[in-house]
């Protein structure tokens, strides 16, 4: 069976990676837990947990898969390990701010304001998301989704996918808050330069009605990566509905 490496989304959790199993039944996906590394020095330290994870690959090149803003730290571990990493696959990513004008069109753009502008705030509010997420998490699911669209209200029927929110939202927001917030903090810094030390090919997938991370996303990503990235447009699909269906 194929393996993956897989950076989820935040909030996020390595369940995520469950949701690659219906359009890739013949993928196993080593899935990390981000939030157990500082995003300071996600690159090294991912690369380390991946040496140990995959053990020897007798030269074999790994191909990793970033969802969301998963898509920085598998992007920074494809620029500091090129040796290591043959193939990048880019799920809904969520792209450095600093090289579009993103903010206006994304669903989280309170949240990355409060990131850069007002952290403090930004904590209270994510205790309270803990609270809630603790004693109502059905009922905070329903908040995380509330301006969705069709593609991800058809999600929130499954129960496989209900849980694996569940899951993220408890294991960001409830066991690793601090973890949580020093992640969206290295998101809204400026890592766009990183860009330029990825070497391998890189697969954009991205639904056309996104609004978490709008398409704009992967178009200027691929226009950073020139020739060596390739984009898939999923018609009507938004963040979640395009994780679902995109084939590695």
């Amino acid at each position: 069976m194929k393996k993956v490496v897989f950076c989820h989304g935040m909030p996020g959790s390595p369940s995520d990676a469950e949701l690659l199993s219906k359009a890739n039944p013949g993928i196993e996906a080593i899935a990390l837990n981000l939030l157990n590394f500082d995003p300071k020095a996600i690159d090294a330290d991912l690369c380390d947990a991946i040496d140990a994870a995959l053990g020897e690959t007798d030269g074999e090149c790994v191909h990793v898969v970033g969802f969301s803003i998963g898509a920085m730290a598998a992007i920074k571990v494809a620029a500091s390990r090129p040796n290591l990493v043959g193939r990048l696959t880019l799920i809904s990513p969520a792209a450095p701010l600093f090289i579009g004008d993103f903010l206006p069109k994304m669903a989280g753009k309170p949240v990355f304001e409060l990131a850069m502008k007002r952290p403090r705030i930004l904590r209270f509010l994510t205790r309270l998301q803990s609270l809630l997420t603790r004693f109502f998490p059905e009922t905070m699911v329903k908040v995380l989704f509330a301006k969705c669209g069709p593609s991800e209200r058809v999600l929130l029927e499954d129960e496989t996918f209900v849980s694996v929110m569940k899951k993220a939202l408890s294991e960001s927001f409830v066991q690793r808050p601090a973890a949580y917030l020093a992640f969206i903090s290295a998101y809204v810094a400026d890592w766009s330069e990183t860009m330029s030390a990825v070497q391998c090919d890189v697969v954009l997938w991205h639904g056309t009605n996104d609004t978490w991370s709008p398409v704009e996303m992967s178009h200027s990503l691929k226009g950073v990566f020139g020739e060596k990235a390739t984009i898939n447009l999923v018609q009507g699909a938004e963040h979640y509905s395009t994780l679902v269906q995109a084939e590695l």
